[in-house]
């Protein structure tokens, strides 16, 4: 068993460090909490009512009225009300926040293909006021058939009007009214040849970016402007939640 801590928000928390899971034991628990959804992560992803912690460490999980006979006058019991309880993210570079922003107000669609990544580049040019930004971010190349980003002539051809940005960590590629917004040209390629890939040809930026955030600054999005930051991050709680 490993120690253990809780992290409470308003509709969420989250438990850090829970395996080994304990057998029941005559101590009294010092912690029990109950009436949620207790995620175990075990072989096979049970979800259980109530957990008793003792020391530090999880001592029991079950249903509600068998974890609550550890309990005695001096075991604090925190009644969940169906909130979710999960093991430690181990995973240290996770982006719920920034999902968060940028997924507030559309569903992404699973996509396989590059054609699957411009089908939904021109269904957002379509809602998304001319001029304004369309971003797609955390779209894996690696989970793509192509195994490609997409070109800036096929982002040129998905929304002429919008700067549109495909990125994926610090890479990602770019149409033409993205690297112009940028002041991305041949010159500044030639400047940056770490940064800004070219056509081996002519020189021009074919639209693939390395550690892209070194040379794209402009990071306007119709979905910052139209939701309110708090209201996202809440939407995100519930969905956790739920």
């Amino acid at each position: 068993m490993k120690s253990l801590a809780v992290i409470r928000s308003s509709s969420l928390v989250f438990l850090f460090h829970l395996t080994g899971l304990g057998l029941f034991a005559e101590e009294p628990a010092d912690l029990i909490l109950r009436n949620g959804k207790i995620v175990l992560v075990d072989e096979k992803f049970q979800v259980v009512e109530a957990m008793a912690v003792r020391d530090g460490r999880v001592q029991a999980v079950g249903l509600n009225a068998d974890v609550m006979k550890l309990g005695s006058q001096k075991t604090r019991v925190i009644d969940l009300e169906d909130k979710m309880v999960l093991p430690g993210l181990l995973d240290s570079h996770v982006h719920p926040t920034g999902a968060s922003m940028f997924e507030a107000n559309h569903e992404i669609p699973p996509m396989e293909t590059i054609a699957d990544v411009l089908a939904y580049i021109r269904k957002r040019a379509k809602v998304v006021p001319k001029g304004e930004w369309i971003r797609l971010s955390q779209v894996f190349i690696t989970r793509l058939k192509e195994q490609r980003y997409p070109s800036r002539a096929e982002l040129d051809s998905a929304a002429p009007d919008h700067p549109v940005v495909f990125r994926t960590g610090p890479d990602g590629s770019a149409n033409s009214l993205a690297l112009k917004e940028n002041g991305i040209d041949k010159a500044f390629a030639a400047k940056h040849p770490q940064n800004v890939m070219v056509d081996p040809k002519t020189g021009e930026p074919n639209g693939i970016l390395r550690q892209a955030s070194k040379v794209l600054k402009s990071k306007s999005n119709s979905t910052r402007k139209s939701h309110d930051e708090t209201a996202r991050d809440q939407r995100l709680i519930k969905l956790f939640h739920d």
